[in-house]
This record gives structure tokens, sequence and C-alpha cells, in this order.
């Protein structure tokens, strides 16, 4: 996956060009930071007598204020 993404974008990860951002870069980090949100109601965390998740009990989420 990163092959491919890293293949196509090069270094310009934030725009077309070096030094030129995309023009729904705003939607674009507004996206990665709501779907973000959603992963600790969405992901299966619960424990119970007979099931523990797959993450099990250690589960910690960062919050950034940079996207990554």
């Amino acid at each position: 996956f990163l092959e491919k993404v890293w293949g196509k974008t090069g270094s310009k990860i934030y725009g077309p060009k070096a030094g030129q951002d995309y023009l729904d870069n705003e939607l674009r980090f507004s996206l990665l930071c709501q779907a973000a949100l959603e992963a600790p109601r969405v992901l299966s965390l619960n424990c119970s007598k007979y099931f523990s998740g797959p993450y099990g009990e250690d589960v910690l989420f960062i919050a950034n204020d940079w996207h990554t």
C-alpha cells in the first residue's frame, strides 16, 4: 500500500508540486480527523466475561494537532 502511495506522490504528500498545496487539503485533513474520532466508537474494544476484544484492555488513543 505505502509503496504505491509513495510512488505516486513522492515527496509531494501535501500538494501536486513541491511548495504548492492541494486545493482540498482542508477537507482531506478534516475527514482524517473525523475518522480518527470515530475509531474508538466503531472498533470492538469491549471486554466481557467471554471476550476481551481484538486489542485486549491495553488500548491507548493519542490525539495530535497535526495530520499524519
